[in-house]
């Protein structure tokens, strides 16, 4: 069993412990889109329209641009000769037009993809890492390349199924996508445990600690309403300097408690029952 009080109690103690490495880290997993653990989902849902970064976006918009510009162009030079092909001509324009759109959001979407893929979903493992340890210990700054550093296309591989899966759910109707990436929100720190499991055994051991605790978290996510309004009344200030890494030590914390890795809690000893946290702290090495 666990409380919202008892993993925010350990987060608020990593993040004294290590306060300027852990914003430093989260700031950068925020700007690149992968927030750390399992609930960086925009790719899954959002990629396709905005990318993972506000660069993408403008880059879709000058090309978007450019192609409304030449397809004035042509209808401007079309108009001028007139005679009695201009109909054919100008409908032979627009197809022309919708095709260049056409291959535009298909290469756009081809890239953005990409990048999620091979680039943001390592590095949210990266993130996992750092921010668990952070919860156990004082993490490094390095962590963050964990995903790059130790079984690389493993990892890409179990964290595509993962989005795969979580976006055909989706497709019912939202809800059932929902509840999947509850279920599979602890896949990235199974990750930094175990970067050589095969991804239906990380699908199912993330299955299963969530069993039971899928409401439980996601009103754990609902606590966190009121710190988001003050950073968005700061703009975005507080978000940076204090929630956002306040919220991924908490999820980290969950993870901790769910695996019963032993916490360093400077208010009381930590309580272990088992062999787990052993054989944790004998992978990070």
């Amino acid at each position: 069993m666990w409380t919202r009080g008892e993993l925010k109690e350990w987060a608020k103690a990593a993040l004294h412990r290590n306060y300027w490495k852990i914003v430093l880290v989260s700031a950068l997993l925020l700007v690149l889109g992968c927030g750390a653990g399992g609930f960086s989902f925009h790719a899954t849902f959002n990629s396709g329209s905005r990318g993972s970064t506000g660069q993408w976006t403008e880059d879709q918009e000058q090309l978007m641009g450019q192609g409304e510009r030449m397809a004035k162009n042509m209808i401007s030079m079309s108009s001028s000769r007139g005679g009695e092909n201009g109909l054919f001509e100008n409908m032979m324009i627009g197809m022309v037009v919708v095709v260049i759109f056409l291959v535009i959001f298909v290469v756009v979407f081809a890239v953005v993809m990409c990048i999620d893929i091979f680039l943001i979903n390592p590095l949210s493992v990266g993130g996992s890492r750092f921010m668990v340890k952070s919860v156990v210990d004082v993490a490094q700054v390095k962590e963050i390349t964990y995903g790059f550093d130790h079984s690389y296309k493993n990892m890409v591989k179990v964290l595509f199924f993962r989005d795969l899966y979580i976006f055909l759910w989706a497709l019912l109707f939202i809800i059932p996508g929902i509840v999947k990436m509850y279920q599979y929100c602890l896949v990235p720190y199974i990750l930094t445990e175990y970067p050589d499991m095969e991804y239906k055994a990380v699908l199912r051991m993330s299955r299963d600690m969530m069993e039971g605790n899928k409401w439980k978290t996601f009103v754990l996510g609902l606590s966190f309403i009121l710190w988001d309004f003050l950073g968005a009344l700061t703009f975005g200030i507080v978000e940076i300097l204090y929630v956002q890494p306040y919220r991924q030590l908490t999820y980290a914390a969950l993870y901790c408690k769910l695996r019963n890795i032993p916490v360093l809690n400077p208010a009381r000893p930590s309580v272990y029952d088992g062999n787990w946290g052993n054989n944790y702290e004998n992978r990070q090495q």
